[in-house]
């Protein structure tokens, strides 16, 4: 069974036109680490934070978004394997389908996934930041 899990970005759930199925959540804010340890795969806008967030939890992502930082970020995901970039803001349903059903078949972008994790694990942002500033 397949549950989809709906952030709205802030808007009302209560304003959306459609009826939502019985196998989706919708609200208007979820919080990404409550949610994350849960999914199998993120479907984004491609947004720097969101797209960390979810690789450094072990999530491949589906970006489909081409405004600010989205394009490099879909880019990087596609280049690197770690999910797919579906190359337009606005796919079709079938096209989000099929992309999902591929991440969750491909075992090589849950390995590159995997790696990446560890990656994510043993690096120090903070620590980083200190040493190049303060040096």
């Amino acid at each position: 069974m397949v549950t989809v899990v709906a952030a709205l970005g802030g808007a009302d759930p209560g304003s959306l036109a459609i009826e939502i199925p019985a196998n989706a959540r919708v609200a208007s804010y979820i919080p990404f680490d409550a949610l994350l340890p849960k999914a199998d795969v993120l479907i984004t806008n491609g947004g720097a934070g969101g797209t960390h967030r979810a690789l450094s939890s072990g999530v491949p992502v589906i970006i489909a978004g081409v405004t600010e930082d989205k394009p490099a970020n879909a880019a990087r995901v596609a280049y690197h394997r770690l999910g797919v970039n579906l190359g337009t803001a606005t796919p079709a349903a079938q096209a989000v389908a099929d992309a999902t059903n591929s991440v969750l078949a491909d075992t090589e972008i849950r390995e590159n996934v995997a790696r990446l994790v560890k990656v994510y694990a043993g690096h120090d942002p903070i620590a980083a930041i200190e040493r190049l500033t303060l040096a």
